[in-house]
């Protein structure tokens, strides 16, 4: 069956989406501006509460850029909801209808509110930042094509041979997997490079629906470049994200950078200086430290990785599991020498001394760290002993 290439996207709608993305790439600019800035630190890195008075300047550039954009939201709302319905249905279309509608609400809300030049920003900022987080969402969606997709449908007999060669070079590491998107279908498909079953000097690219790693895994098509790959592939649908109701609350708190950390201690005159910065790495007993947010991110990596629901995904997660446990376990290992660092109440032997900065200093023996007296030989042990 050839292959039906879908519509390009209307005059209007093009203008609309390039609008929308105009407006993500301004509101990206002023959340990168103040994500560090926050005080006190906000909920969670994706809910952004711009401070008072000193962002008013801020949230009318960026109103301004809304406004420009206000006129196409419906267009681009409506392009949205037809490409919803032009697909196959899924359960999370529920879900992608309850954010277009939200959307809708909050450009509504929005136009009602005044102009952020005579005050009242912050209640204008929420609506703005919707838009803001839901621009890519909104952007696939409204360039979903409207009209189903047509596979270039292989034999029985050659899908079986393909299908058999693609198995035998991912049990080898010869099939190296390109990109990967969902269709309207719900399939999971992947774009991967294999050497040609005839030609080994010869490098084909296939297109292959479901896990790779699973018996499952079934070849669609080949194709002579991955530029042509693409050209037949069905459209890609919005992906998913690891937490549907936000990511949870990341420590914000001010803390020196391992730099600085390194310095203090290259500096210190006293344990105590580096049980300090040490403290900063393991955490105290009340609040964690650098090792403690690694420990966190590695946790939100393994749920991500579980959440690709793939064979992959299920190593690389028990892989960043164990990382996250050692982590751990250096953290507590590091907090007993942070303690016995600051109980030794030592400071460095006089001899060290600082080396002149412009004259020069007579050649001396390097100082080092006097080493520890070497441990008998266990014969020796056993020969005291008797």
């Amino acid at each position: 069956m050839p292959i039906t290439s879908p519509p390009s996207p209307t005059p209007q709608l093009r203008q609309a989406v390039d609008s929308l993305t105009g407006y993500a790439a301004q509101y990206a600019v002023i959340r990168l501006r103040y994500e560090r800035a926050l005080n006190p630190p906000r909920p969670g890195y994706w809910q952004i509460t711009v401070p008072g008075a000193a962002a008013e300047g801020h949230i009318r550039d960026l109103a301004e850029a809304f406004n420009r954009l206000l006129p196409h939201t419906g267009v681009l709302l409506e392009s949205a909801r037809a490409g919803i319905d032009a697909i196959p249905p899924a359960r999370h279309h529920a879900g992608w209808r309850l954010l277009l509608d939200d959307l809708a609400h909050a450009a509504g809300q929005a136009a009602r509110l005044p102009d952020p030049a005579r005050g009242g920003g912050d209640r204008l900022w929420p609506y703005l930042q919707t838009w803001g987080e839901r621009a890519t969402l909104l952007r696939d969606l409204a360039l979903q094509p409207q009209q189903p997709h047509s596979d270039v449908v292989l034999s029985a007999p050659e899908e079986e041979l393909w299908t058999a060669h693609a198995h035998a070079a991912r049990l080898r590491g010869l099939l190296q997997p390109i990109e990967s998107r969902y269709d309207a279908a719900g399939r999971q498909i992947t774009v991967a490079s294999a050497l040609h079953p005839e030609d080994p000097d010869e490098e084909i690219v296939l297109v292959l629906s479901g896990d790779i790693d699973s018996p499952g895994m079934r070849v669609m098509g080949h194709h002579t470049s991955h530029d042509d790959a693409i050209a037949h592939l069905p459209a890609a649908v919005p992906p998913g994200v690891l937490y549907p109701a936000g990511p949870p609350s990341v420590s914000d708190r001010q803390a020196p950078s391992l730099a600085d950390l390194t310095r203090d201690v290259a500096g210190g005159r006293h344990s105590g200086d580096v049980a300090e910065a040490i403290s900063y790495i393991a955490g105290h007993r009340a609040e964690g430290g650098y090792l403690a947010d690694i420990a966190a991110f590695l946790d939100t990596c393994t749920a991500w990785a579980s959440a690709m629901d793939t064979r992959a995904g299920l190593d690389l997660a028990a892989r960043l599991r164990m990382l996250a446990a050692q982590t751990r376990q250096l953290g507590h290992e590091l907090r007993r020498v942070g303690d016995d660092m600051d109980a030794a109440v030592a400071v460095l032997p006089p001899y060290r001394t600082p080396a002149p900065r412009h004259l020069k200093a007579p050649a001396t023996p390097a100082l080092t760290t006097t080493p520890l007296p070497a441990a008998p030989p266990t014969s020796a042990l056993h020969a005291h002993r008797r």
